[in-house]
């Protein structure tokens, strides 16, 4: 366990912005972070807990211990007749989790595929795609309660999920650190396939035998086609979480755009936030070194040297702009920091 001082984390966050971090610690072990805990020097100072960076916007330098979390594994706990329950180290990358489970013809996940980031951002987040979220398959984890620099274990209840939410966003903010997840995938073939552009390619493929690899390979085929790689594009994927919207709303939208899309479940109305951003005129929209990405309004990008206020007071302008013709509030997916 090395301990850098003053270290760039331009190539720690999906967006490429260059801020600097006092303290830098790769972890690979659960022991190591208890005893980095236990230093004196860090007790009373600011921690940021790293994964991929795939989810956050850098805006100033970390005058504090920066966390890499690279604990790894993948390893079989306990398996049934019908499935599989696996615990993955929290810096695991997630997408190479997918290709493990899919090799293995284990069900659960494939519709997660090419999400960036590591395994221990999939709680926090409650990632999500293509009709599939990660609390569909979360059992629970382990990590460090920074109370008390003490293993904990959380269940499904405990984490508190919601859309693109959990309690890692609210009361335990910055106050534990996940150091292993476990999740339940099915040994028997069950696949969700009603998400439209995902349904619509596999209409088109007129294949019988439809398994977790196929929809693994139709999904990175989707997301290529429209969401910019982060190795060559800054970005941190969808920047707003879809607005959940009340049928009083929706009927004034579809006097004027009958075709508006909504996703309901339940007595839940979303809107696309990538629709209304482009009915406000910001895709493809260019300013200095940031925009929005011409093939996907949610994505806000760094074309190479834009700081982190840039891409804030863009998001700031699209929100009030929608706001002003929709009356819808859209809100941050990405953590802003």
């Amino acid at each position: 366990m090395k301990i850098v001082n003053s270290k760039s984390l331009v190539q720690n966050n999906t967006f490429k912005i260059d801020v600097n971090t006092k303290f830098f610690v790769d972890i690979t072990s659960e022991s190591d972070l208890l005893n980095l805990l236990q230093e004196t020097r860090f007790k009373n100072i600011k921690k940021l807990i790293l994964g991929g960076g795939s989810n956050i916007l850098l805006t100033k330098n970390i005058n504090g211990l920066t966390i890499h979390n690279q604990i790894k594994g993948i390893n079989i706990k306990k398996e049934t007749d019908k499935y599989i329950f696996v615990s993955v180290g929290a810096g695991e990358v997630w997408d190479d989790l997918v290709v493990w489970t899919t090799k293995k013809k284990l069900y659960g996940i494939e519709n997660l595929s090419l999400i960036p980031g590591y395994v221990g951002a999939a709680p926090i987040q409650n990632i999500g795609a293509y009709g599939v979220e990660f609390r569909d398959v979360f059992e629970e984890l382990r990590g460090v309660d920074l109370s008390t620099n003490k293993i904990k274990i959380l269940t499904k209840n405990d984490c508190e999920f919601g859309y693109r939410d959990s309690i890692f966003k609210h009361r335990l903010k910055n106050k534990f650190i996940i150091t292993e997840i476990t999740i339940k995938l099915s040994k028997i073939k069950k696949l969700k396939t009603s998400y439209t552009s995902l349904s619509k390619e596999l209409k088109k493929l007129k294949k019988d035998n439809i398994t977790s690899q196929t929809i693994r390979e139709i999904i990175i085929d989707i997301r290529n086609e429209k969401l910019p790689n982060p190795h060559f594009i800054g970005n941190a994927g969808s920047f707003f979480k879809n607005p959940i919207i009340t049928k009083q709303t929706l009927t004034k939208i579809k006097k004027l755009y009958p075709d508006v899309p909504v996703f309901e479940k339940g007595k839940e109305i979303k809107i696309s936030a990538a629709w209304l951003i482009e009915k406000t005129n910001w895709k493809g929209y260019r300013s200095g070194e940031c925009g929005v990405y011409n093939k996907h309004a949610l994505i806000l990008i760094n074309y190479g040297k834009a700081v982190g206020k840039d891409i804030i007071n863009l998001s700031r302008k699209i929100k009030a702009t929608v706001k002003k013709k929709f009356n819808i509030n859209l809100e941050e997916e990405v953590t802003i920091l």
